[in-house]
């Protein structure tokens, strides 16, 4: 799956998204495998391609939310302050993901601040809806 045929990029200009795409690289990880742990830095954001991710808090036992669906985003805490991952992700299955280093995402939407808008009102929602499903 492309970034572009992704419906968090729907309606974001194409010269936005083929910046993104040059800057995403491929990641396969196996069943099982942990991609980021609570507290490491977050230094990507991901997406989705295949394969089925827990995100969990594991001092609490709890998860947050699986993902499951191609286009999924995660590891928002790469974008939204420099610092660390506030959830561990676990590989329920192989899984392939795009990712993208924080400083690129920040330089792309520094330069194109109409996109940034639409990309991060979109990040907002996924943020708002998983703490809904948490919550409820």
């Amino acid at each position: 799956m492309d970034i572009k045929d992704m419906k968090f990029f729907e309606d974001i200009d194409e010269n936005v998204i083929r910046k993104i795409e040059t800057n995403c690289s491929r990641k396969i990880y196996k069943e099982s495998d942990t991609i980021f742990e609570k507290g490491d830095p977050a230094d990507f954001l991901y997406f989705l391609e295949q394969g089925a991710i827990d995100l969990f808090l594991k001092e609490k036992n709890m998860t947050i939310c699986t993902l499951d669906k191609p286009g999924e985003v995660f590891g928002w805490s790469s974008i939204i302050e420099d610092g660390v991952y506030t959830s561990s992700s676990l590989c329920k299955t192989d899984t392939k993901v795009l990712q993208i280093p924080r400083d690129a995402v920040k330089e792309i939407f520094n330069r194109h601040p109409d996109a940034a808008v639409t990309f991060y009102q979109r990040i907002g929602s996924v943020f708002s809806k998983r703490l809904t499903t948490v919550i409820d």
